[in-house]
């Protein structure tokens, strides 16, 4: 497929709104796993997510039959799908030990770990300028955490695996995007979810009353709706164009917090904020994005 082809849609407007609504879903999703915390478990949480978005997407994959069902680059959709999960995985055990908005600043360490990721996968070397940028956020995340021994605990560790996975998901998605539909993407990235997170829910079942069981509807219909935005997205712009706004969630992290817990970040939290946000639109805007996965 030729480049010129690749952004024949090409709309900012567009890709901004559908990536900031999508990401609105996944901090509710979010919200919700720290509500759910005590009356359920995390295999349970992430079964629903995957059972609620192959429920949702089944239609869409008989109106398209049988083309719904190919996929270009299986092994990419599949580590897509696999980074996704362990994304979650690692959110929903964060917001067991630390706030929502410190689990939500640390996913989106995300930004940093993409120039090593790229490094790595793609073997393009690490751009000088990003270097200060870099030094920069993890500053700020100590900032988050408050410089002592609490930088160290569990929660914060969960919450930056996280954000690993999602520097590569993010990676991922992209080059996906290029080539896939939508309907076939999210066919297999649910599919392939569901069969990893099956056995581990049914060892682990755990539903405490119908409100639980609502919470849990409720998480996979807001992660299946995160996840069809956010591709729709990628489809009118290019990854860093779009990548910045994944820092709304923030923003909407602090809401939930505020109104749900009554939990107002310190003011040295935001200074800290701000060298996260900042530093991670820096790298952002200067990397420039893979045109290609190597075979």
């Amino acid at each position: 497929m030729k480049l010129s082809n690749l952004f024949r849609h090409h709309d900012l407007k567009k890709g901004v709104f559908f990536v900031v609504v999508a990401w609105l879903c996944i901090s509710t999703l979010f919200a919700l796993s720290k509500l759910l915390v005590d009356q359920t478990t995390v295999p349970t949480m992430l079964f629903f997510r995957n059972i609620l978005g192959l429920v949702i997407v089944i239609p869409w994959i008989v109106k398209h039959w049988p083309k719904s069902v190919k996929i270009n680059n299986i092994k990419l959709v599949a580590i897509r799908a696999f980074l996704g999960l362990t994304n979650l995985f690692f959110i929903f055990l964060a917001v067991e030990k630390i706030s929502l908005v410190n689990t939500t600043l640390l996913n989106n360490s995300a930004p940093f770990f993409v120039p090593f990721v790229v490094w790595l996968w793609m073997k393009k070397p690490l751009k000088l300028k990003l270097w200060p940028a870099i030094i920069i956020g993890f500053i700020g995340i100590a900032l988050i955490l408050q410089p002592d021994k609490r930088i160290f605990n569990i929660g914060a560790a969960y919450a930056l695996l996280s954000g690993i996975s999602l520097s590569i998901s993010l990676v991922t998605m992209r080059l996906a995007s290029k080539g896939e539909q939508l309907y076939s993407f999210t066919l297999y990235f649910f599919a392939i979810g569901l069969i990893v997170t099956a056995p581990f829910a049914l060892l682990n079942w755990k539903i405490e009353n119908w409100l639980t069981l609502l919470g849990l509807l409720s998480m996979g219909l807001f992660s299946a709706l995160g996840q069809i935005l956010l591709f729709k997205g990628m489809k009118f712009a290019e990854a860093r164009q779009l990548a910045p706004f994944t820092y709304t969630t923030v923003i909407f992290a602090g809401i939930y917090e505020w109104l749900l817990w009554g939990v107002v970040p310190q003011p040295i939290a935001y200074i800290g904020m701000a060298l996260i946000i900042g530093s991670g639109v820096w790298i952002l805007l200067v990397s420039k994005p893979p045109k290609k996965i190597p075979k």
